[in-house]
C-alpha cells in the first residue's frame, strides 16, 4: 500500500538519491518506490523530476544561507572565529552527507548544458566565495584576497570530492587548518585590518 508522505519528506528523500546517483540516472520511478508512493502522489507536489531537482537544489542553497553562510556574512567583521565555526559546520555537513555536494555533482555531471541548473549552481558557488572573500578582505589586498578566495573553493571542494571517493575528511580537516593559517599570517596578532588598496 501506498504512504502518504508530505512534500518535505519526499524532497528530502529525492535530495539523497539526487546526491548520490546523479540526476540522469535518479527516475521517477526509484523515487517513488524509495518513498513508498505512487507517482500520482509526487505529482501532486512537484510537476516533473526537473522540478523536484530545482527544489532540492534550492533547499540545499537554503540551508547552507542559513546555517553555514551566514556564520560569515552577518559578521561585522569576520575573523578567524567565525572562519572556525563556518569550517566546522561545512565539515559537520558532509560528515552526514558522504556523497558530496548535491550542487557541485550536478555540475559535474551536466555542465552548463542545462541553463535553468547552471544559473543555481553559480549563484551557490558564488555565495560561498563571497565568504572568503569576506573573510580575506580583512588582511588582504583587494585582489589577493580575490584570488586567496578563488583557491579557498576550489581547493575546499575538491577535499569534499575525495571525501566522497575515498571517505577520508583528513584533507579537508587539512584544508581548512590552511585557511586559518593564512588569515593569521595577513593578522598575526589577531587584531582587525582594514582591506588595503591594490595600489
Amino acid at each position: 500500500m501506498a504512504k502518504h508522505i508530505g512534500r518535505q519528506t519526499l524532497l528530502d528523500r529525492a535530495t539523497e538519491l539526487f546526491r548520490a546517483k546523479g540526476y540522469s540516472a535518479t527516475s521517477i520511478d526509484e523515487i517513488v518506490k524509495a518513498c513508498g508512493i505512487t507517482k500520482g502522489s509526487l505529482y501532486h507536489h512537484f510537476s516533473s523530476k526537473e522540478a523536484l531537482v530545482l527544489a532540492a537544489m534550492d533547499q540545499v542553497h537554503a540551508h547552507f544561507s542559513t546555517h553555514v553562510f551566514s556564520l560569515i556574512l552577518t559578521a561585522e567583521p569576520p575573523g578567524h572565529t567565525q572562519l572556525a565555526a563556518f569550517n566546522q559546520a561545512v565539515e559537520t555537513f558532509f560528515l552526514s552527507n558522504p556523497d558530496g555536494c548535491l550542487l557541485a555533482n550536478l555540475s559535474l555531471e551536466i555542465g552548463v548544458a542545462n541553463t535553468v541548473f547552471a544559473e543555481r549552481i553559480r549563484r551557490f558557488f558564488d555565495d560561498w566565495r563571497a565568504c572568503y572573500l569576506a573573510i580575506f578582505q580583512q588582511g588582504f589586498p583587494p585582489a589577493l584576497a580575490t584570488m586567496h578566495a578563488e583557491d579557498a573553493i576550489a581547493r575546499v571542494h575538491g577535499c569534499i570530492l575525495m571525501h566522497r571517493i575515498d571517505g577520508n575528511i583528513a584533507p579537508l580537516r587539512r584544508q581548512h587548518q590552511h585557511l586559518l593559517d593564512l588569515l593569521a599570517s595577513a593578522n598575526p596578532l589577531g587584531m582587525p585590518h582594514l582591506a588595503v588598496s591594490a595600489d
